[in-house]
């Protein structure tokens, strides 16, 4: 018998599972993968493992902007590998997330929205630290393109015709996409954001049509991020934030997923375009938990 003990935590990101929505989708062939059943809570485990893989091999001191995902992550990563870590984050970013990142031992820094990122190069100049930069490195969209999308692949068997996917820092949708797309070129690829913000404009001939504010965590960017691929994208949607955490509870009151906000865009925005999708097979992933935003969503 294969003994199964891992490593570290490290060892056990990954594997998560991928269930039917049959409940909020009845008649419908729609997919999710529960990306918050990763260790650290959340997707962007994955790609913290795959930016710590790729470090200098002297680090000893770690820095990232986020919204608090890629920041408890990376904690959690600096804790197993005995790496000091500080993290900038929006002082929008729910205390949940917060008090996660502290929890793991990390400095948390928090900031004006505007100002988050350069906050982190500011660390990064004065201590002379390892910058992952979520939002710049092609090392964002290359984790999931070898990790995530041939995960889901193989979960799936191959069987799907859309990959519907929220968009932050734009990593997720890019890597899986290309993937996807890879191994079957009529893979249509679709991503969801909040209203107004500015991926809609790189996919599509829609104009910027107002100032981009939302209450929805991890999706949506005044800026595109340079992790973002349009390439891959073949059409962008954009949903309302009282639709987004309307779908979001309906996802923990009926199909028991405690999922967060970008889940919940994601299912409002997979809603919006079920009309024209019938009959496809449509998977997403649902990328953090709920329990990171009790006291901001539910």
């Amino acid at each position: 018998m294969q003994s199964q003990v891992k490593a570290s935590v490290m060892e056990a990101i990954g594997e998560t599972p991928v269930v039917r929505l049959g409940r909020l989708f009845r008649g419908a062939n729609v997919v999710a993968k529960l990306e918050y059943m990763n260790p650290g809570g959340s997707i962007k485990d994955r790609m913290v493992r795959h930016m710590l893989r790729q470090r200098p091999a002297d680090t000893t001191h770690v820095v990232e902007s986020s919204s608090g995902n890629t920041g408890a992550a990376l904690a959690m990563a600096s804790a197993v590998l005995g790496l000091r870590c500080d993290v900038t984050v929006p002082r929008t970013t729910s205390t949940e997330k917060v008090r996660r990142i502290a929890a793991y031992g990390a400095e948390v820094h928090l900031c004006d929205p505007d100002d988050y990122h350069a906050a982190a190069e500011r660390l990064v100049d004065e201590h002379g630290a390892h910058y992952l930069d979520q939002y710049c490195t092609p090392l964002n969209r290359e984790a999931h393109y070898r990790d995530t999308g041939p995960e889901l692949w193989r979960q799936l068997a191959g069987e799907l015709d859309v990959f519907v996917c929220g968009v932050g820092s734009g990593g997720t949708i890019s890597g899986i996409g290309r993937y996807l797309k890879e191994q079957n070129p009529r893979v249509r690829v679709i991503g969801v954001e909040p209203l107004h913000s500015s991926y809609r404009k790189l996919v599509t001939d829609a104009p910027a049509d107002g100032s981009f504010s939302t209450v929805v965590e991890g999706v949506g960017k005044r800026q595109p991020s340079q992790s973002f691929d349009p390439s891959v994208v073949d059409d962008v949607v954009q949903v309302k934030d009282a639709d987004a955490l309307d779908w979001c509870r309906r996802l923990a009151r009926e199909e028991g997923i405690l999922a967060g906000g970008s889940s919940g865009c994601v299912a409002a925005g997979i809603a919006a375009l079920l009309p024209k999708l019938q009959g496809q097979r449509i998977a997403t992933v649902f990328p953090d938990s709920g329990a990171f935003y009790l006291s901001k969503y539910f």
